[in-house]
């Protein structure tokens, strides 16, 4: 005669299909906050980039002459290529000055970039003096 187990050990066919679900649920959620991650971090890169730039442009102008930078006749690459994690970003470098005195000089540093089909931009100003 048949007899019927009482003891049963071990997983149904459903609860391995449910069980698969919820961790198939994880993984995914696990992998977009990856994809998240790593695009965030590119972007940091790229920004901090563009920070390097405009700190050295500054330092360039703080080093040229006061004559020089007052008649904004210093010489600054306009344009500065880097490659950034397999992405060629092409940064665009303008300056603008503004006499503040016959002895100061505001000087704003724009940086712009292209990015994933978006336009970026970093600030940075200073103001250089001279002793008069």
């Amino acid at each position: 005669m048949w007899r019927l187990a009482t003891n049963k050990k071990g997983f149904t066919l459903i609860e391995l299909l449910v069980s698969m679900l919820v961790l198939s649920i994880g993984m995914m959620a696990i992998l977009d906050g990856l994809g998240n991650y790593i695009r965030i971090n590119i972007d940091n890169s790229i920004r901090n980039e563009a920070m390097r730039i405009s700190e050295s442009t500054l330092e360039t102008l703080r080093n040229s002459r006061f004559d020089e930078v007052q008649s904004g006749t210093v010489v600054i690459n306009s344009t500065e290529q880097r490659k950034i994690r397999n992405f060629d970003i092409t940064y665009n470098v303008n300056w603008v000055r503004q006499n503040v005195s016959t002895s100061s000089v505001a000087i704003q540093v724009n940086v712009t970039w292209t990015h994933r089909g978006l336009n970026h931009r970093h600030d940075a100003a200073t103001i250089i003096s001279t002793e008069a």
